[in-house]
């Protein structure tokens, strides 16, 4: 299995097991993952993510998910035609379940086999420029946040929710993305090996 290096940051708790969680952001799922995750060789100079405790990302059509509301035509194109994709990354600093309040968080626990196929699953889904950094596309949602260019396109019925399935499949874990087409239907679906830690009205 090809092994993507990590950073030099270290996880807390055992060498074996690192904590990711699935939340729910509106009508798009997002996983939560630790800094470390990503290599440090991915961040400029001016969109460093280092040193930060966890980063929620989140994938979606390029256009529909940077314009600020809804747009109908965006969203309609993002349905009968592959467009192109965005990650947005939002910095979480401290625990991940003081950061959510009034929606569904799990947590869950991967070893160290697993955590290399999540890394090398979302290290492939960022589009990187010719000195192996990321692409920055439009401010994100949040005061910290960002868009960066995807490398795969969205099409339906490859949607956020599906994404972040692939990504847990692609961990290791057993679930059939195409299955999971809302926030919803992956958040009760990823209890299955996840604890529920926040908990929406």
């Amino acid at each position: 299995m090809f092994l993507l290096a990590g950073s030099d940051h270290q996880q807390e708790g055992p060498d074996d097991q690192h904590v990711i969680y699935v939340s729910s952001i509106s009508w798009h799922t997002g996983i939560v993952v630790p800094g470390y995750v990503f290599p440090d060789s991915l961040w400029r100079e001016d969109h460093n993510f280092a040193a930060t405790s966890y980063l929620e990302i989140g994938w979606g059509d390029r256009d529909f998910f940077t314009h600020e509301g809804f747009n109908l035509w965006f969203a309609f194109k993002a349905v009968f035609w592959p467009t192109s994709s965005v990650l947005h990354i939002n910095p979480i600093h401290g625990r991940v379940e003081n950061h959510y309040f009034d929606t569904d968080v799990v947590r869950i626990t991967l070893n160290e086999e697993q955590l290399q196929r999540l890394r090398g699953y979302l290290v492939a889904e960022l589009e990187l420029d010719e000195n192996g950094k990321i692409i920055p596309v439009a401010e994100g949602i949040y005061r910290a946040s960002n868009f960066y260019k995807g490398s795969s396109s969205y099409y339906f019925p490859n949607n956020s929710n599906v994404w972040v399935a692939r990504a847990l499949k692609r961990a290791g874990f057993s679930i059939g993305p195409i299955w999971h087409q809302t926030t919803g239907s992956i958040l009760n679906k990823v209890q299955d090996f996840g604890d529920l830690v926040v908990e929406g009205d």
